[in-house]
C-alpha cells in the first residue's frame, strides 16, 4: 500500500467536494491543508470531502481537519466529512471529533438578499447590493499640489479626527502636530475606526491607530480628501475563469457601471495580483523638489515590479467621471488620456480569508487591524510609461462598498 494521499475533486464552484485517498498523515496533511487554503481562495467556501478511501488518519491530519473547520466557520462557509471509511470513523469517533466534523447542512447557501443585481466585464462578474439611497457628503482640504515643491508650513496642518462612517487619505502623520510630524508625512488613509500611515522617514512599516474606548484616532493633515455618511451599495466581483485579474481601471469602470454612479468613494478590501504604487520618502516640508530628476529617486519610492501578490489590499478610493475644476485638484487621471480620474491609497496586509456575507465594512477592516500588522501604504498609480511601465495595480476577487458622491454636497478647501 503506498504511503500518499491522493485528491480529486469535483467541478471548481463555490461549494467543492474533495474525494481523498491514501494516508493522511504527517507526511500529507500539509499538503492537504495548502490545497484546502488555495481552494478558499478562489472562491470556494463549501468544502465537502469524501473520506471512504482514506484508510488512516493520524493526529497531524485530524489537527489540519480542525483547523479547516474553524477557518470556514469564520467565514462563514461549510466544512463537513462524509461516507469516512471504517478506520477514519473509528479514530474520529476516540478523539470526540466526529460528530463535529460530519454534522452540517450540505445544502448550497441560499441566504435572503436584498435588492441585487449582476453584470460581466473583462471576464469579471460584478454583483451589486443596494445598501441605502443615502449620499456621502465630501469634504477636500488643503492644497494637493503644495507636495510638489514641498512648501507645506504649520499652517497647512490640519488636525483630523476619525469615527465610524468617516473615510478619508491624503498626505499626514500620527503625532503631536507640525513640529512632531515634520519629517514623518506620509500617505494615510482612514477607515472609519481604523487609520494607518507610512512614514516618510525611513521606517520600514506603516503606523496606525484603532478606536479603543473613547479613544479615536487622529491624523495630522497637510492636504485630505474626506467623505461622511452610509455607504449605499456593496459590490463583489469574482473571475469566470479561475487565476484571472482585473486591473484597477476596469474595476473601477464597472463599480461605475453596475452602480450607475460618475463620482463615488469606494472602500475595497481584495487580494493582490500585482500593486502598482508610491510612497513618499522624504517629507514634503522642506523645499526639496520630490518629483523632479534626479532626486525622485531619493524622495519617492517606488514599486519597481508589481508587488505584493496573494496579499489582501484594503484600498479607499475616489472616483470620478469628467470632475468639476475643485475636486480635479485632488485626482489623477486613472490611466493616460483617460476623463476617468481617481486618487486611491491602498494598505497591504498579509492574506487571511474573510467572512463573505458580511455587510458592515468597519467590522472587516478591524478584524484585519486586529489580527495582522500592516505591511505597506502606496498611493496607487498607473505607471504608463512606453516599454518600462509596469502598468496597472491588478486584483484576483474581492467586496467594494461604494458612497454616492454629489458635488452639491462638497465641502472645505
Amino acid at each position: 500500500m503506498e504511503n500518499k494521499l491522493d485528491i480529486r475533486k469535483d467541478v471548481a464552484g463555490k461549494e467543492q467536494r474533495l474525494f481523498l485517498e491514501g494516508r493522511l498523515d504527517a507526511s500529507w496533511a500539509g499538503h492537504l491543508d495548502d490545497y484546502l487554503n488555495n481552494l478558499v481562495r478562489e472562491g470556494s467556501h463549501r468544502i465537502i470531502l469524501n473520506m471512504s478511501e482514506v484508510h488512516y488518519l493520524s493526529s497531524a491530519g485530524i489537527r489540519i481537519l480542525v483547523n479547516q473547520y474553524k477557518k470556514t466557520q469564520f467565514i462563514g462557509g461549510l466544512f463537513v466529512l462524509e461516507a469516512m471509511s471504517a478506520q477514519v470513523s473509528e479514530v474520529l469517533e476516540m478523539v470526540g471529533m466526529k460528530g463535529m466534523l460530519t454534522l452540517g447542512d450540505k445544502k448550497e447557501e441560499n441566504p435572503e438578499q436584498a435588492e441585487s443585481q449582476h453584470m460581466f466585464i473583462k471576464q469579471f462578474q460584478f454583483d451589486n447590493e443596494v445598501l441605502s439611497d443615502e449620499w456621502m457628503t465630501i469634504h477636500l482640504e488643503g492644497d494637493p499640489t503644495l507636495t510638489q515643491s514641498s512648501r507645506y508650513t504649520a499652517a497647512d496642518n490640519r488636525q483630523i479626527k476619525f469615527s465610524a462612517n468617516h473615510y478619508g487619505l491624503g498626505i499626514g502623520a500620527i503625532g503631536d502636530g507640525f513640529d512632531d510630524c515634520s519629517s514623518r508625512y506620509g500617505e494615510f488613509l482612514a477607515i472609519g475606526e481604523a487609520l494607518v500611515y507610512k512614514p516618510s522617514d525611513g521606517a520600514k512599516v506603516p503606523d496606525f491607530a484603532l478606536k479603543t474606548g473613547r479613544f479615536e484616532p487622529e491624523i495630522h493633515a497637510l492636504y485630505s480628501l474626506q467623505a461622511k455618511g452610509l455607504f449605499s451599495n456593496r459590490l463583489s466581483f469574482n473571475p469566470i475563469v479561475a487565476d484571472n485579474s482585473i486591473d484597477m481601471e476596469d474595476l473601477v469602470e464597472g463599480l461605475a457601471q453596475i452602480s450607475g454612479q460618475q463620482q463615488f468613494v469606494f472602500l475595497m478590501i481584495a487580494e493582490i495580483d500585482g500593486m502598482v504604487g508610491v510612497s513618499l520618502a522624504a517629507s514634503p516640508v522642506n523645499g526639496k523638489r520630490l518629483f523632479e530628476f534626479p532626486g525622485v529617486r531619493e524622495f519617492v519610492n517606488f514599486t519597481t515590479e508589481p508587488a505584493y501578490a496573494k496579499m489582501l489590499s484594503v484600498t479607499l478610493g475616489f472616483f470620478a467621471r469628467n470632475p468639476d475644476s475643485t475636486l480635479k485638484q485632488y485626482l489623477r487621471p486613472i490611466a493616460s488620456g483617460s476623463t476617468n480620474y481617481i486618487h486611491a491609497h491602498s494598505a497591504v496586509f498579509p492574506y487571511q480569508a474573510l467572512p463573505q456575507q458580511e455587510r458592515i465594512a468597519n467590522k472587516l477592516v478591524m478584524q484585519l487591524f486586529e489580527n495582522n500588522i500592516p505591511i505597506d501604504v502606496l498611493h496607487l498609480m498607473n505607471d504608463s510609461r512606453e516599454v518600462v511601465g509596469l502598468g496597472d495595480s491588478t486584483f484576483k476577487h474581492g467586496i467594494a462598498w461604494l458612497g454616492k458622491l454629489n458635488n452639491s454636497k462638497t465641502t472645505g478647501l
